[in-house]
């Protein structure tokens, strides 16, 4: 925002400074200095205001912080005074006070519009406006001299002599001072004449009503409006303007007759005329606020380097009303500083002026005890660091989702949202799935085929709920292999910690290595690493989920507690989501894992002698799990036998009841080399021990 160097030393006496310690001393206070412009002998200097300052965006403004800066004190502009007004004044009435606290209005008769004065036009285009009228351009000096909007109607257009500030009504318009015909809405500060809107109230006058080359008599407008209404409106119309950016700010309530009569005293000077008093209109009247100051917490601030005396000085010369009391200071807040609520607005005010460089840094004295974590958010940091090392990237998704969504994986009664913003976001999510197979949707739709994508998160249920479609925390397994349905009981809502893992499309172990299709045991080996990592001994049996398809799903056990549901998604939910090809899934349970963690381990050391591979092929009927043959294996205790793996596994037809299994083994001793007749002789006992044990034939 531009100022005019000889236009503030009108209001505070600048001439002991150069150009140079005039900035430096504006960028002190917080006023930096963007750049400066030479306009003959004058400097304009181009300052960056912030936002919240609307007082400081007029040339007596910063004359204020300036005078409080140097020492000094500033002119204030005082009131004109004027004649009675006249037997006919013009209807004022405000029909939308919760719009427009204050408006004050004064009429201007038999003037003579003309181009302003050279000091004014001047004035005007070295702060970058350009002039007009000597009416027009006034209303602009005004404004960035007193930093209140102004607007000047023609009075002889305005249909019955009479303003009326209302809301706005469905379907009116008016064609603003820019020639664009604006629409109207609820929510807009209309000023109205007898008849029809004539102007945006805080925004842009109208065009009907405007000041042209025949007028002659003026009805002038200082008024304030409520900032939401005016950003409501200009943002809605995309139209910003010098008037609307100050009182979306809100500007003085208070200082209206003082500006419209600086601006009436200026139209007389320029245009002749005979200016009336000034009819003020106050629908709700906005008092100034009283904060204490205490000295305590100014030294606090300030590490003893401020004392209230300065504090007083300083606020009298900013023109705040201040005295003291038995523990500090009582300021009385003028209302043109709304940026000032609290009591640390006064101490942030008196250190800007003192200078932040000028107070001593001084660390603070804390003290802290003892700093736990939640054994939840260590946990879910473990598994994050395990599936980042897989190769998984992080998502992070919305807490509430489609109803029918939750319906896909649990058959919960979801808790709505009771103020929901749209369907898309009226339930609170049973499962992280949903939310990650939106992403999956939106990913794909950018050309992203293949993925790999977990979130770790929160999911929420009634507390006693219990699915064994959802499996949340509580599902065990009784020793009947049978679930029981919970009643969902109208109580209070629960928090469960979970984790999501999505693989799709196609995936490559190495980057020369060719890509291949997700399939089960890849997902399920990422359960199996997490697992280990949180050293959880863990099991995997057959699933019922129906939300997963039909032999590619398992839930992974320790003892009776489930840690994790592992498998492709069915048909039916890829369809809802509109997803086309396989998707694997893992819903992993947190506080489960938590639970059954192993809190002492120890580290065996690297074996220091190379294992031995082998393996085990077999056949064996459908109704023999995979990890009751494993389970069986494990029994044994075979000497030397570190590890029991798949190999790989060979599922006919539904038609054939046979598959095939191999299996891979790790013979391994830490004191020496094994040979190959210890390997072959324990090896054959286990494969004979098995055969025996279990319906199986080996090959």
């Amino acid at each position: 925002m531009k100022f005019s160097r000889q236009w503030l030393n009108g209001y505070v006496d600048l001439s002991d400074l150069s150009d140079d310690q005039l900035g430096v001393r504006l960028t002190e206070i917080g006023h930096a200095v963007e750049a400066t412009e030479q306009h003959g002998d004058d400097t304009v200097f181009d300052l960056e205001i912030t936002t919240n300052r609307v007082d400081a965006m007029s040339h007596i403004g910063m004359a204020r912080e300036l005078a409080a800066a140097l020492g000094r004190s500033a002119k204030e502009t005082p009131a004109a005074a004027f004649g009675a007004t006249s037997s006919a004044p013009p209807t004022i009435r405000i029909e939308a006070p919760e719009m427009c606290a204050r408006y004050t209005a004064l009429v201007i008769r038999n003037i003579s519009v003309k181009p302003s004065s050279p000091q004014v036009a001047r004035r005007l285009e070295e702060v970058g406006l350009r002039p007009i009228n000597n009416i027009v351009d006034v209303t602009n000096y005004v404004m960035l001299a007193l930093g209140h909007p102004l607007h000047a109607f023609d009075l002889d257009r305005v249909s019955g002599q009479t303003i009326i500030v209302r809301r706005g009504k469905t379907g009116e318009t008016v064609k603003s001072l820019d020639g664009e015909m604006r629409k109207i809405d609820t929510d807009t500060v209309v000023i109205a004449d007898a008849q029809r809107p004539v102007a945006l109230g805080g925004i842009i006058g109208g065009f009907e009503s405007e000041i042209t080359s025949a007028t002659k008599n003026v009805l002038l407008e200082c008024a304030w409006f409520d900032p939401s209404a005016i950003r409501r409106t200009a943002r809605r119309l995309g139209l910003k303007t010098d008037a609307s950016y100050r009182f979306e700010r809100r500007v003085d309530p208070n200082d209206t007759l003082a500006v419209i009569t600086e601006a009436a005293q200026m139209i007389v000077e320029s245009g002749g005329g005979i200016a009336e008093s000034p009819i003020d209109v106050v629908a709700s009247e906005v008092k100034p606020k009283s904060i204490r100051l205490r000295t305590e917490k100014l030294h606090e601030a300030s590490a003893g380097s401020v004392g209230i005396g300065y504090a007083l000085d300083l606020f009298r010369r900013l023109g705040f009303q201040a005295e003291q009391v038995h523990d500090g200071l009582l300021v009385t807040v003028p209302t043109y500083r709304g940026d000032i609520f609290e009591e640390m607005d006064l101490i942030e005010e008196v250190l800007r002026f003192f200078g932040l460089n000028n107070v001593p840094a001084m660390l603070p004295r804390v003290t802290t005890g003892d700093v736990r974590r939640e054994a939840a958010d260590v946990a879910e940091d473990a598994i994050r660091d395990v599936l980042v090392g897989c190769g998984v990237s992080e998502v992070i998704n919305y807490s509430f989702i489609r109803p029918e969504w939750n319906a896909l994986v649990s058959d919960e009664q979801p808790i709505a949202i009771s103020n929901a913003l749209s369907e898309a976001i009226a339930a609170m999510r049973l499962s992280l799935l949903p939310g990650m197979l939106d992403t999956v949707v939106f990913n794909r739709s950018y050309g992203t085929r293949d993925g790999a994508l977990f979130e770790v998160g929160r999911t929420y249920h009634r507390e006693g709920a219990g699915s064994r479609e959802s499996g949340v925390v509580g599902t065990t397994r009784s020793k009947s292999n049978s679930d029981t349905r919970h009643p969902i009981p109208d109580t209070r809502v629960i928090e469960h910690h979970r984790v999501a893992v999505v693989l799709y499309g196609s995936i490559g172990t190495f980057w020369g290595d060719a890509k291949r299709p997700v399939d089960f045991f890849d997902i399920k080996g990422i359960v199996e690493q997490i697992a280990a990592k949180m050293h959880v001994d863990i099991t995997f049996a057959a699933s019922d989920q129906s939300w997963l398809r039909s032999g590619k799903r398992a839930s992974a056990w320790h003892g009776d507690k489930q840690i994790a549901s592992v498998g492709f998604l069915s048909a039916e939910v890829l369809q809802s989501f509109g997803i086309k090809g396989d998707v694997a899934v893992a819903d992993i349970d947190v506080e489960a894992i938590i639970a059954s963690s192993n809190a002492e381990w120890t580290m065996a050391p690297v074996a220091r002698f190379p294992g031995v591979p082998m393996i085990l092929a077999l056949t064996h009927g459908r109704d023999l799990a995979y990890q009751r043959i494993v389970d069986a294996i494990r029994s044994f205790d075979v000497p030397y036998l570190h590890e029991v793996g798949l190999r790989d596994r060979f599922v006919p037809a539904e038609s054939d009841d046979i598959i095939k299994t191999t299996l891979g083994m790790w013979y391994q001793a830490f004191d020496r080399s094994l040979t190959q007749d210890e390997i072959a002789s324990h090896h054959h006992q286990l494969a004979t021990r098995l055969a025996a044990m279990l319906p199986v034939k080996l090959l």
